[in-house]
């Protein structure tokens, strides 16, 4: 099976502002998977709390700061940044591009001191189908599990990870009885795992009634229609 492009970021630990900052687009190079999930998958949000740190300038750091519900973290000299929603190497470009205006070529480090609850997604034939709230990272195995394992109906080598069900859907086809690299790639937040059940047809019909719930653009049904065409059920 295919895997689709999934994103991979690599966050410094302390960069200039002055460095490039990394293509956050699509991307269609062979994707790096890693059996050690961590968060920094997970864009920031509201309630995390994290450390940030100025190279040389002591009194601008915060040893731990929460990001408030409009998702704006609020720093000495510079105010409120926003930063939910964005990685963790997008959030330090924005904070470093804060302090550029008081500081000349700014070294920001950051760091998540606590995370707040992420939600995933596990429907189809699991034990125990809905949302994971999880407060820590996990890859597709380990949310398999959580939801119970499977039913006696499962197709366990056609479990279909959809990533981005708002904007640009990428997706990945896990076959949990051989998982190799693609069982244990790390879910982000609002991740869908989709267990299909043995000689359902078309995927479309199983997992669009799961979907009506969740802001889908009309790219995304595009997508999952060829998905269709990809698992070759007619």
């Amino acid at each position: 099976m295919k895997l689709v492009s999934f994103l991979c970021a690599v966050v410094p630990l302390v960069a200039s502002c002055a460095s490039t900052a990394p293509d956050l687009g699509p991307s269609t190079a062979t994707p790096t998977l890693s059996s050690t999930p961590d968060w920094s998958a997970f864009p920031l949000g509201p309630n995390d709390v994290v450390r940030v740190g100025v190279y040389g300038q002591p009194d601008l750091g915060t040893s731990g700061s929460r990001i408030d519900m409009e998702g704006n973290l609020s720093l000495p000299l510079v105010g409120p940044v926003r930063v939910a929603g964005l990685s963790m190497t997008a959030a330090r470009e924005a904070i470093c591009a804060a302090y550029t205006k008081y500081i000349v070529d700014p070294r920001v480090d950051m760091s998540v001191v606590t995370h707040s609850a992420r939600r995933v997604y596990v429907y189809g034939e699991v034990v125990r189908p809905g949302a994971l709230e999880l407060d820590r990272p996990v890859n597709v195995m380990q949310a398999l599990a959580l939801a119970g394992g499977f039913t006696p109906k499962a197709d366990r080598d056609e479990v279909v990870l959809l990533r981005g069900l708002d904007t640009s859907l990428e997706w990945a086809v896990i076959d949990a009885e051989e998982p190799n690299a693609k069982g244990f790639l790390a879910l982000r937040a609002d991740d869908v795992l989709f267990v299909r059940r043995s000689n359902a047809g078309k995927f479309s019909d199983e997992v669009l009634p799961y979907l009506a719930g969740f802001a889908t653009s009309l790219s995304t049904v595009a997508t999952i229609l060829l998905i269709d065409d990809r698992l070759g059920n007619d």
